[in-house]
């Protein structure tokens, strides 16, 4: 998404408060399918007893095949996108609130309605946000992704490393949106954690 003349902040007029609550809720209902259910089904597996038991793109690249896991990661991605691509060319919300929506998305995918609240840990779908929202930043995350997965056993200090250079990166790049870009990321990082706190306890510093 580029960013043009819209005003950045996060307040909305009086007349946008219900179609904001109605497309971070079409975020949420988006978010909660699982694609990895679904394709994984579709082959005969079931996603949730294979693998890490994760219902996401890496689980069915590892354990169903690369071109369904390539498909999964696809539609996990587009799943936020396409709500948040409303959210802006649509309905012209402020930048935060199409930022929301695409963490409704992600909200959905980690604790999806349709599954009682059990699921993935999101990473395709936050790909699909960053993807829309921060396009620049984009191939840096993916780059962080890759070498994260390289580290060997998750490291503390290698993930904050990390995390302050892909933060650096952000802010570098979208200086201009601070207003809106903060507080969203604040969210973002707050909900990403309780989401994969028991990825983070197998942390070792």
């Amino acid at each position: 998404m580029e960013l043009d003349h819209r005003d950045s902040i996060i307040f909305i007029e009086v007349m946008q408060p219900v179609r904001v609550v109605l497309i971070v809720v079409f975020g949420y209902l988006m978010g909660s399918i699982l694609f990895a259910d679904i394709i994984a089904r579709l082959r005969g597996v079931n996603i949730w007893k294979v693998g890490s038991g994760n219902p996401g793109a890496a689980n069915v690249f590892r354990e169903v095949g690369k071109l369904e896991g390539i498909i999964v990661w696809v539609l996990d991605a587009a799943k936020a996108a396409i709500p948040m691509l409303i959210a802006d060319r649509v309905l012209r919300l402020p930048y935060f609130w199409v930022g929301m929506t695409g963490i409704a998305a992600f909200v959905g995918h980690c604790w999806p309605i349709w599954y009682k609240l059990k699921g993935g840990k999101g990473a395709a779908t936050a790909s699909g946000v960053f993807l829309y929202l921060l396009p620049r930043v984009f191939p840096f995350g993916v780059a962080a992704f890759f070498i994260l997965q390289r580290v060997g056993p998750r490291s503390g200090k290698k993930m904050l490393i990390t995390f302050v250079v892909m933060m650096a990166i952000i802010f570098g790049l979208y200086y201009r949106e601070w207003r809106w870009l903060l507080p969203f990321i604040l969210i973002f990082m707050v909900i990403g954690f309780v989401a994969n706190i028991d990825v983070l306890r197998e942390v070792r510093l």
